[in-house]
C-alpha cells in the first residue's frame, strides 16, 4: 500500500496478518510497553507530589523534571515498540531487544513533546475560554461560581444534566473537533522518530504533517477505530488489553509506512 492506494480496511488486513504471524512476542513487548508507561507516570506522580509540598519556585521545577523524566522513561517503551511493529509489518520477526534500541532519541521525543504543547496551549486556553462561555450562557452560572468549581461532580449539581450535555457537545464541536484535526499529524511522531536515523526534530514535525496532508480523515477512521478496539479489550477483565495494544501499534506503523511510500512523488 501507499498514500494512493492504501485504506482503512487495506491496512487492517494487513496490521492483522502481521499481528497473527508474531502475536505472541508482540503481547510480551506490549507488556513491557506498558510497564514503562506506569514507571515514568510514577516518577512524575512522586515528584508532582514532592513539588507540591516544597511550594514556590522549586515547586515548579520539581513538577517540571518529574514530566520531563517521565517523558524519558515513556519515550524509550514507546519508540521502541514502534521499531519493534515497523519491522513485524515488513516481514521480521518481533525482537524484544529492539525495545531498548531508542535509547539515544530520547531528546529528540522530549522536544517534540515540547514542541508539541507548545502548539496546542494557545488550544487548550481557547478552549478554557469557550466551555467557560457555553456554561455561562446555556446554564446562567455566573463566572464566580464557575470559577469556583472544584470537579465534575460539582459542575453537573449546579446544572441541569440535558444543559451540561449540550454544553460539552458545543464544546466538543467548537473546540474538539478542531483540535484532533489540527493534532492528527502529530500521532505519527513517535514512529517517524522510530524510523528515522539521528532524528531533528522539526524535521520530523514537518515530515508528519506533511504526510498528513489530505489524508487526516482517514487517519481520524483508523485512530477511532483502534482506540475503539482498545476501549472494548478493557472491558473484557483486561486480559485482552496486552494484545490489543500489540495489535495498536502495529496498526500505527502500517499507517506511517503506508503514508511514507508515495511520498517523494507527491512532493
Amino acid at each position: 500500500m501507499d498514500r494512493d492506494n492504501w485504506s482503512v480496511g487495506g491496512l487492517f488486513e494487513v496490521s492483522w496478518a502481521a499481528f497473527k504471524r508474531e502475536w505472541v512476542m508482540l503481547s510480551v513487548c506490549a507488556l513491557l510497553l506498558l510497564v514503562g508507561v506506569m514507571i515514568g507516570g510514577g516518577i512524575s506522580e512522586v515528584l508532582k507530589l514532592i513539588g507540591e509540598k516544597m511550594g514556590g519556585a522549586a515547586s515548579v521545577v520539581v513538577i517540571l523534571l518529574g514530566t520531563v523524566l517521565s517523558w524519558v522513561v515513556q519515550g524509550i517503551a514507546i519508540m521502541g515498540m514502534m521499531r519493534v511493529c515497523l519491522d513485524v509489518v515488513q516481514g521480521q520477526r518481533a525482537d524484544v531487544g529492539r525495545l531498548f534500541s531508542q535509547v539515544g532519541k530520547v531528546k529528540a521525543y522530549v522536544l517534540g513533546n515540547l514542541l508539541a504543547v507548545a502548539i496546542f496551549l494557545p488550544i487548550i486556553l481557547v478552549s478554557v475560554v469557550v466551555m467557560a462561555g457555553v456554561f455561562v450562557t446555556m446554564a446562567g452560572v455566573s463566572m464566580a461560581d464557575l470559577g469556583s468549581v472544584g470537579d465534575f461532580k460539582q459542575l453537573m449539581e449546579m446544572t441541569q444534566v440535558t444543559v451540561l450535555l449540550a454544553g460539552l457537545g458545543l464544546c466538543f464541536l467548537v473546540v474538539g473537533i478542531p483540535t484532533i484535526w489540527i493534532g492528527m499529524p502529530l500521532a505519527l511522531v513517535s514512529v517517524a522518530l522510530a524510523d528515522t536515523e539521528n532524528p531533528q526534530v522539526m524535521d520530523v514535525i514537518r515530515k508528519c504533517f506533511a504526510l498528513a496532508k489530505g489524508q487526516r480523515l482517514s487517519m481520524l477512521g483508523v485512530t477511532f477505530l483502534a482506540t475503539l478496539i482498545l476501549i472494548v479489550s478493557v472491558f473484557f477483565c483486561c486480559l485482552p488489553l496486552i494484545p490489543a495494544m500489540g495489535f495498536f501499534y502495529v496498526l500505527f506503523a502500517g499507517l506511517y509506512l503506508s503514508l511514507s511510500r508515495g511520498e517523494q512523488r507527491e512532493s
